[in-house]
């Protein structure tokens, strides 16, 4: 089988150069419309496949160096995982088996999404200040908990600042949660307050984890709540949301969120979901790495750590 990408403007233009490099007989197996071109993969059959050498040319590939990707394929189906990013994944599967001439399906794609995704330590040598956004509901007040918690653990001195003055209750339950584990909480109503008691503290602590408002990323008077929060201070700013949620929408969350500085995916709820391709999309889409996610209810022992091999048994297991 020859499979080829194809951008072109117009569609007539797309069939036209598909037609002159792969025959009548090709097929469209997918196709997105981005930045104002179309992004379609064809395919034909063929005693060899193509692919893309470093220099931008076409070589062929004896086909029997490539292994049986349906069950993968399938898979990532399953999770609802966006077109674009299934064939990013895929693509990186089909390098490693031509790499290590492997064709279990957990090896390569466990290489694969480590080739694909960015996966990072809870805890990161000068990262000391974590700052965490999202919508109302996504779990930010009980990640900041299981984050303080798996901290002290580590004997990690920390402090919780809120910022949140527009939930009710908001304080009240991380103060509670800061009681319960003995670290210091603080609010900051303005993001000038944040700002000193930041500069004036950094020293004092190895983690700092910043609570925001909960808000709508689509209505610009929500996130004129966090904005000011955000351009406040450089850190490592944390996107929470809920794994269960619809991908479409996911991924146009995070890109606003992403426009705020968010760099870090915390996914939430994991224990609930059987589908996961909100994370992965968001991951690809959003240029977000990949750093730990909520398990359970437990806030001792609710966070884990991602990595590609976490992640490979959740997309390979579809019960």
């Amino acid at each position: 089988m020859k499979i080829k990408n194809v951008v072109a403007r117009t569609m007539p233009e797309a069939l036209a150069q598909i037609k002159a490099e792969l025959g009548e007989d090709a097929v469209i197996l997918a196709n997105e419309s981005r930045d104002g071109y179309l992004y379609l993969t064809v395919a034909v059959d063929e005693k060899e496949d193509f692919d893309f050498a470093e220099d931008e040319t076409i070589r062929e590939i004896d086909t029997k160096a490539f292994f049986d990707e349906t069950s993968l394929r399938e898979a990532l189906e399953y999770h609802n995982v966006l077109d674009m990013v299934r064939y990013h994944i895929l693509s990186a599967c089909r390098e490693v088996n031509r790499q290590y001439g492997r064709a279990d399906d957990m090896f390569v794609l466990k290489e694969a999404l480590r080739r694909t995704f960015r996966f990072k330590p809870v805890f990161t040598a000068g990262e000391n200040i974590k700052m965490f956004m999202g919508t109302p509901g996504s779990g930010k007040s009980t990640a900041i908990a299981k984050m303080a918690t798996q901290a002290k653990f580590k004997k990690i001195r920390t402090a919780i600042v809120s910022t949140d003055n527009v939930r009710a209750g908001a304080n009240k339950q991380l103060e509670a949660f800061a009681g319960i584990l003995e670290v210091d909480f603080v609010f900051c109503k303005e993001p000038r307050e944040l700002f000193r008691y930041i500069k004036n503290h950094t020293g004092d602590y190895g983690c700092i984890l910043v609570d925001t408002p909960g808000i709508n990323p689509f209505i610009e008077s929500e996130l004129e709540k966090v904005i000011p929060f955000s351009d406040s201070l450089k850190c490592e700013k944390i996107l929470t949301f809920d794994a269960g949620r619809n991908v479409d929408e996911a991924v146009e969350a995070a890109e606003v969120f992403g426009r705020l500085g968010t760099t870090c995916l915390l996914p939430t709820r994991l224990d609930l979901t059987r589908r996961i391709g909100s994370i992965l999309s968001i991951a690809d889409c959003c240029g977000m790495s990949l750093s730990a996610a909520g398990v359970s209810a437990s806030i001792a022992k609710g966070l884990a750590e991602m990595d590609a091999a976490a992640l490979a048994k959740l997309v390979l297991s579809r019960s």
